[in-house]
């Protein structure tokens, strides 16, 4: 999956990279960082967190202060340059890192996960008769996926993903989603498909 934009109308930076488990050795890595790193013991968690943490000291340096809030979302201390934003997602192969100077919201799924049984707690009846023949194979990927980049977005841990957020049209040629966040019209949101998976982007 090849994502890295700079600088654009949409976003500061966005990267998606592959899981590099090499990563927990990576000088970049402040005393901080691998304090929290000695706190993971799966090495699968291990090598996304540090994959995840070298990109962030690649494009904000070791100085960046970066903490976690009471719902567990990463955030900046304080702004870096034009960069105020972040937001991570990542599956077990890939890490998607977004850094932007405006709210922002990320997620990167595989499509060979399995949406069904749970589809009915974030696809209203409504919106699968008007979008899943738009949206064609990837229908559910790109509904969880789009709903998951807007929570984030929303940063409220109590955004009902039916209520809340609905997807109101599905451009696959543009592969661009609009959506409704508490009833008001959200940025657009974006997405790639691509090495078996998705993700799906938001900046505004």
């Amino acid at each position: 999956m090849d994502i890295h934009i700079e600088n654009n109308i949409e976003a500061t930076i966005l990267k998606v990279a592959k899981v590099q488990p090499e990563a927990e050795e990576s000088a970049l890595l402040t005393e901080s960082d691998r304090e929290h790193l000695a706190t993971l013991s799966a090495p699968a968690r291990r090598a996304q967190w540090s994959t995840c943490r070298t990109i962030l000291r690649e494009e904000l340096g070791e100085g960046a202060e970066l903490r976690y809030t009471a719902s567990g979302a990463l955030v900046l201390a304080r702004p870096v340059g034009e960069v105020r934003y972040i937001s991570l997602s990542h599956t077990e192969q890939w890490v998607a890192v977004m850094l932007c100077s405006r709210r922002c919201g990320v997620d990167i799924e595989s499509t060979e996960r399995n949406f069904s049984r749970v589809a009915s707690r974030f696809i209203s009846h409504d919106e699968r008769e008007r979008l899943e023949s738009k949206a064609g194979l990837h229908f559910e990927a790109i509904m969880w996926s789009a709903k998951e980049a807007l929570y984030k977005y929303g940063s409220n841990p109590g955004l009902d993903f039916i209520q809340d957020i609905v997807v109101t049209d599905i451009d696959t040629e543009q592969r661009c989603l609009s959506a409704e966040l508490y009833g008001l019209s959200t940025p657009t949101i974006h997405y790639e498909i691509s090495e078996g998976h998705i993700c799906c982007w938001v900046c505004g």
